[in-house]
């Protein structure tokens, strides 16, 4: 009775372990062949950069006005703005390419001569429209004609692709290609062989706007009676980088 039962008990120890073995072995195997596989693997990356010439530019426009009287600082200020808005339309500036991308009334406050007391000495009033300009031909005119206006700042003219598209599916497919050109020469100088891809990274950063820091400032400071100013476009750079990963045997 006693060897009877401890058979059984052994019988069921035995196929306890072998229970445990049927799920482990594959698991084990499992993980050894997904590290196997990761110590397998190729890093690439592809650069590109294509250029073109930018179609459209941007131009903030801004009348600051400035007096005692809120009252007048304000019809001042919306005179101006108004004047300007209407001279863009003239020159056939669309309703979707003029927008008001800033408008403020701040006090303006000064200090008696003993720098302690301070009073409302006025306000300003402060209008700024966010143009884009079309035909670049008359990037200069716009200026000019909107300073005449009554602009008294304009600030960040740059010169962008409006639709890039397609010139970014261009960079991407030379990005990629420059990274299978580095894949191919490493198969060769390691001695493997790639079987897949394993992933893909894409990082455009966009593209690098033509900006002239130095005519912005000029146009800041011109009298109005000067001229229009002399435009230069330029191209833009548009950017491609690309991270494939293969593995490999």
């Amino acid at each position: 009775m006693e060897n009877t039962f401890l058979n059984k008990t052994f019988r069921n120890l035995i196929n306890i372990f072998i229970l445990v073995l049927i799920i482990t072995i594959p698991v084990l195997a499992f993980n050894l062949g997904i590290d196997k596989e990761k110590d397998n693997l190729i890093s690439v990356t592809g650069f590109a950069e294509i250029y073109a010439k930018p179609d459209v530019a941007h131009i903030v426009l801004t009348v600051v006005s400035e007096n005692k009287s809120l009252k007048l600082a304000t019809e001042d200020n919306n005179t101006k703005g108004n004047a300007i808005i209407a001279f863009l339309k003239e020159n056939n500036i669309e309703d979707r390419d003029i927008k008001t991308s800033q408008y403020s009334i701040v006090p303006r406050y000064e200090y008696y001569n003993d720098y302690r007391n301070r009073y409302l000495a006025g306000y300003d009033v402060r209008q700024s429209l966010s143009v884009k300009v079309r035909d670049l031909d008359i990037v200069g005119d716009i200026i000019e004609g909107a300073t005449e206006k009554g602009a008294n700042d304009v600030s960040n003219l740059q010169f962008i692709i409006d639709n890039d598209d397609v010139l970014r599916e261009q960079a991407r497919e030379q990005a990629i290609k420059n990274a299978q050109d580095k894949a191919n020469k490493l198969e060769k100088d390691l001695g493997v062989k790639i079987k897949d891809i394993v992933n893909f990274y894409e990082d455009q950063g966009g593209y690098n706007p033509v900006v002239n820091e130095r005519l912005i400032k000029e146009m800041s400071m011109v009298d109005a009676t000067v001229g229009a100013p002399s435009i230069q476009v330029g191209e833009n750079s548009i950017i491609s980088n690309v991270t494939i990963i293969y593995r490999v045997k």
